[in-house]
């Protein structure tokens, strides 16, 4: 292996080459390249056995090549510079199901790049996001969801798992994504150690999409990029002990509307799960009314529903979301060194838990269709550790969202600033709240105290 200028050469006449897999991203595996490889191709070239280039096999052979392969069986899907044409994806169009595992020591491998020497592949540069796939069942932001989409393009099934996934260029997908994890006929089904890396998008419905008995164990997912996103980047129903880091999502203010609304990364079930160093941008969803005006608007960077546990987010940064920057249910939420900058809430915390706000940056909250915006908006319990706060007129710094079966929402403020301008507010309420000030700058003055909620409102 071969690591130059941001490009990974792998050749098969070296003896063996090392790539990341498994659930820790240092973790290092051998694949045997003499008798592992299979080159593929758009239409294939040759005798088709893809032993090399030249005998390329066509890209709808790989189901039935990968269901036959062995532990450390890789498959390089090569663009071709004399056939330029990116993979067709589409309704009528070839889909890839990997349903064979390989293990944690020698994963399957799966890479897409580009075609250089006869047996060798280059994947792209961390800045080519021209497409090597492409939706040819045409989509706009008016109809998504309206007519039948594109149906995924790879499909993991039948609990294949231990596979490594990288240097995908697509576009155009659909809301059903261009990877999918299924459960086929079974109610349920599992997938462990699955790595996605160097994965690049733009104009996508999703990337990674889930059916809702797939449950995700040890899965990493690097380095990637994606711009003008609809619905999300990824979607998991039941997702644990895994890592997200080092993605850069912007949605591009992609407007799908209220029946399409956009979660840049969504969570619905799962436990130990860390997001680290994602920049979430511009994911706006409007809700026009009957009468032509303007309803809820959502879209949201990081979201974690009720069935959630033990998340942690670190060094995230979201800037202009319609709805929340980090919209969670979970019970047990970190947030660490990450910000948000003109999103309606940066946070919004619902469970009444050991919930950590620290060390962050929550800037210039917006008021969006008369919902009023504050930095951090809790339902339960929050502790906020030097943390800075900064509200423009209008909006809150914090807010206290008390839930019909719930308790008094309680936030915990130790140390950190709070700047408000002359029209800005510290504190706002839908009924009760209790609010802890230990030694926080407000506007450059040092409170402590135990203050309740009159009126809604606390300045």
């Amino acid at each position: 292996m071969l690591l130059a200028a941001g490009l990974l050469k792998i050749s098969a006449r070296h003896a063996a080459a090392s790539v990341a897999s498994g659930f820790s991203p240092d973790s290092q595996v051998q694949i045997d390249a003499a008798k592992s490889f299979r080159y593929v191709t758009r239409k294939g070239a040759g005798s088709h056995d893809g032993q090399d280039w030249r005998n390329a096999m066509p890209v709808n052979w790989v189901s039935k090549a990968q269901a036959a392969a062995a532990p450390g069986a890789a498959f390089l899907i090569g663009s071709e510079p004399v056939d330029p044409h990116p993979i067709e994806l589409g309704r009528k169009k070839p889909q890839i199901f990997l349903r064979t595992s390989g293990t944690k020591e020698t994963p399957i491998i799966v890479l897409a790049g580009d075609i250089a020497g006869n047996d060798s592949l280059m994947l792209p540069a961390p800045d080519d996001a021209a497409p090597r796939f492409r939706n040819v069942d045409p989509w706009s932001v008016e109809t998504f969801g309206k007519s039948k989409g594109a149906p995924f393009f790879l499909g993991i099934e039948r609990d294949a798992s231990h596979i490594f996934l990288a240097g995908f260029r697509m576009a155009g997908t659909s809301g059903d994504g261009f990877f999918k994890f299924r459960h086929g006929k079974a109610k349920s089904a599992s997938f462990d150690g699955i790595t996605f890396a160097d994965i690049a998008g733009t104009d996508i419905g999703r990337v990674i999409e889930t059916d809702q008995g797939a449950k995700l164990s040890n899965i990493v997912i690097r380095d990637c990029r994606a711009f003008g996103i609809v619905r999300g980047f990824a979607r998991f129903h039941h997702l644990a002990q895994s890592v997200l880091r080092d993605l850069d999502l912007d949605a591009n203010g992609l407007d799908g509307g209220a029946k399409n609304v956009c979660q840049l990364i969504a969570v619905d079930k799962g436990t130990d799960i860390l997001f680290e160093n994602i920049t979430l941008r511009n994911a706006v969803s409007t809700k026009t009314l009957a009468g032509g005006g303007e309803g809820y608007t959502q879209g949201d960077g990081i979201v974690c529903e009720s069935g959630t546990r033990n998340v942690t987010i670190r060094n995230c940064h979201a800037s202009n979301m319609g709805d929340a920057a980090f919209d969670l249910k979970t019970s047990g939420v970190k947030i660490e060194k990450s910000s948000s900058e003109h999103c309606k809430f940066g946070a919004r915390i619902w469970s009444k838990a050991e919930n950590l706000i620290r060390d962050c940056t929550f800037r210039q909250p917006v008021t969006r269709a008369g919902t009023e915006g504050c930095c951090i908006q809790v339902s339960g319990l929050c502790d906020i550790v030097n943390t800075t706060l900064q509200v423009g007129d209008g909006t809150f710094a914090l807010g206290f969202n008390k839930l019909k079966r719930g308790d008094t929402p309680v936030i915990r403020m130790h140390g950190g600033a709070i700047e408000l301008s002359a029209d800005g507010g510290l504190a706002r309420g839908n009924a009760t709240g209790i609010l802890e000030l230990h030694d926080v700058a407000v506007n450059g003055e040092t409170r402590s105290g135990s203050h309740h909620l009159e009126n809604n409102i606390l300045r």
